[in-house]
C-alpha cells in the first residue's frame, strides 16, 4: 500500500493522454517514430498517433504494451 499511495502521489496519470504517455515512454526508451513503424506502418500514421491527431487503435495498443511491457490500457 505504501508503494502505490507514493506512485499516485508522484506519478499520477491523471490529465495524461494515451498519446503522451506514449511519448513519455518513448523517451524513456530512447525510441523515435521510425522506431514504432513495425507497430504504426506508415510514417504518416506514425506521426499522427505519437502527435496526437490520431487515436491509438486496440491492436496497436497491443503492440506498444508488448514492445514496452506496460498493460494495453494505458494506450486506450
Amino acid at each position: 500500500m505504501l508503494i502505490e499511495a507514493f506512485e499516485d502521489a508522484n506519478y499520477a496519470l491523471e490529465g495524461s493522454t494515451p498519446d503522451s504517455r506514449l511519448r513519455s515512454l518513448m523517451e524513456e526508451h530512447g525510441l523515435r517514430q521510425r522506431d514504432l513503424l513495425d507497430v504504426f506502418g506508415p510514417r504518416r500514421v506514425a506521426s499522427e498517433v505519437v502527435s496526437g491527431k490520431r487515436a491509438i487503435s486496440k491492436a496497436q495498443a497491443k503492440k506498444l504494451a508488448s514492445l514496452f511491457h506496460v498493460p494495453a490500457d494505458l494506450f486506450l
